[in-house]
């Protein structure tokens, strides 16, 4: 267990398999009285790392690659394109059903909420507050996303459709998302001085996710692209092999079983490089929920991060 200098709280990089403990996801909303505005903005809850990563942890479970098959790798290899459409398609039902039955009431909800503190609400009070609606609406939001798959999925033709439809709405929101990783891909002057990369040749590289606060790797491409209708099979079948590869060094690294294997739908998408994630199930790295990006702040927490990967890269075995 080795303290982060860099935190005021207690924080220790954990090993895994020492235990886990989410985030915290409490927010303090302190009321102010003053004269109450009317507010006309549409809210939406925002997200932060945090969510998004849990969001991602869900569909590991349903899209990632958990079990050991005989070939190159104990891992099996994903089929990323594949896996990529259905959870396109999963997505779009649930925008879908967000639009017919959270949004309505989420937005006002929070236009109570903000009348009633009489000035607009922060983040984290709109965070907590769309939390609590979607629990409240769980029941309503299972059986509209549900119908709305039914509804998108009847036909190879009408998923064909809503594929087409999501690409040509997203497509141009993706292209103008931060480029993260090209400059890191052409190991330009400082862009891998807070990056921990784990592997690489020409055309792919292998680095931990800093923003996850448990133990991530994503597999890259080097080639611009974002989405993995933009490569060839080739390209597909070079990433999928490399990330089963990742997954079967966590597994000797860290005795985890094979780690969760996928490529976001682009309605998640918030970086414009391509990108594979593989996710171990393994803890968090501190009690709160702490990024592997915090400890690279500090040059004695940040030794412990790079010894802690480091053991991870020794058991990657690729040419």
């Amino acid at each position: 267990m080795i303290r982060n200098p860099t935190n005021t709280g207690a924080s220790t990089i954990r090993t895994p398999g020492s235990g886990s403990s989410g985030p915290s996801a409490n927010t303090t909303a302190e009321a102010t009285p003053t004269t109450p505005p009317t507010s006309t903005t549409s809210h939406t809850p925002p997200q932060d790392g945090r969510d998004l990563f849990h969001a991602t942890r869900d569909m590991r479970t349903r899209v990632g690659v958990t079990a050991v098959t005989a070939g190159p790798t104990q891992t099996a290899t994903p089929k990323l394109l594949e896996d990529w459409k259905a959870s396109v398609l999963e997505a779009a039902a649930n925008d879908r059903a967000n639009a017919e039955v959270f949004e309505p009431v989420f937005a006002k909800v929070a236009n109570e909420a903000e009348l009633e503190k009489g000035e607009p609400l922060e983040r984290g009070e709109l965070r907590s507050l769309g939390r609590d609606v979607r629990r409240q609406l769980k029941d309503a939001l299972t059986t509209s996303k549900s119908a709305h798959f039914a509804e998108i999925t009847r036909s190879p033709n009408d998923m064909a459709r809503t594929e087409r439809d999501v690409l040509m709405e997203q497509r141009p929101r993706v292209a103008g998302l931060k480029d993260v990783f090209s400059a890191v891909a052409q190991d330009l002057p400082g862009a891998r001085d807070n990056e921990i990369v784990l592997w690489e040749n020409q055309s792919v590289m292998v680095v931990v996710d800093t923003f996850a606060p448990s133990p991530k790797a994503l597999v890259v491409p080097k080639d611009p692209v974002s989405l993995p209708t933009d490569l060839s099979k080739p390209q597909l079948d070079e990433l999928a092999l490399v990330a089963a590869h990742v997954s079967d060094a966590f597994m000797r690294a860290m005795g985890t079983p094979p780690a969760g294997i996928w490529i976001n739908p682009p309605q998640h998408l918030t970086v414009k490089q391509l990108h594979v994630h593989v996710l171990p199930d393994a803890g968090h790295f501190d009690d709160d929920g702490n990024p592997a990006k915090a400890y690279l702040e500090d040059p004695q927490a940040r030794a412990a991060m790079l010894g802690f990967f480091a053991k991870v890269q020794a058991e990657i075995k690729l040419p």
